[in-house]
């Protein structure tokens, strides 16, 4: 079962953003965003969150597009091996992973899931950074 969150802003200057956020039976936060610009509707705003909210519940995964990026850095920087669930890799999240290869000298695990060609598991082993 999904519950869902909405945030809209409609503007009376010439741009609108909608922002849908899903909580999942398991937690698991995840969201669609729509931003405006004068020539696109209301309509279509919405629609575009609808949209990528959607194929972020369809992956399976546990983070959508935009958390997977920020989780690398955290993985790298926490104690222990980390996991995630995540479904397609963003051009942020292989930039992402390829600095803290170069910088902190963490390599990423990423594999594919059997059957869901579109769904990963990142891990690593983080540096235990502290102070």
């Amino acid at each position: 079962s999904v519950f869902l969150f909405c945030f809209c802003f409609v503007s009376f200057c010439s741009c609108s953003s909608c922002r849908l956020v899903a909580e999942t039976s398991t937690g698991c936060l995840l969201a669609g965003t729509g931003l405006g610009s004068r020539d696109k509707s209301n309509k279509q705003v919405a629609a575009e969150a609808v949209d990528m909210l959607v194929r972020n519940l369809e992956h399976g995964a546990c983070v959508d597009e935009h958390l997977q990026d920020q989780l690398i850095i955290l993985m790298a920087l926490a104690e222990g091996r980390s996991r995630i669930l995540s479904g397609p890799l963003t051009l942020h999240t292989k930039t992402a992973i390829e600095l803290c290869r170069q910088v902190l000298k963490v390599e990423f695990d990423v594999s594919s899931v059997e059957g869901k060609p579109d769904n990963f598991v990142l891990s690593c082993e983080g540096i235990a950074f502290t102070r």
